[in-house]
């Protein structure tokens, strides 16, 4: 089986990824193949941004659509 995971913080699944269950799972046993990709690889600004504010305004933030896109 197969996981995808799309993060800007791809550092903080590493540690998760390599202890327990999970380590078996995914070494020796081979039943899990995890995948983590940081967003911030897909963007074509310098500045590597990923989020935006929503229309229309209001509080919070969205993500951009064209790094997940990419």
């Amino acid at each position: 089986m197969r996981f995808e995971i799309i993060t800007i913080f791809p550092q903080t699944f590493e540690p998760y990824l390599n202890v327990g269950i999970l380590r078996r799972a995914r070494g020796w046993k081979k039943a899990i193949d995890v995948r983590v990709h940081n967003l911030r690889d897909f963007t074509s600004d310098k500045h590597k941004t990923v989020d935006d504010r929503p229309y229309g305004g209001g509080a919070g933030m969205l993500l951009k659509a064209e790094p997940i896109i990419r």
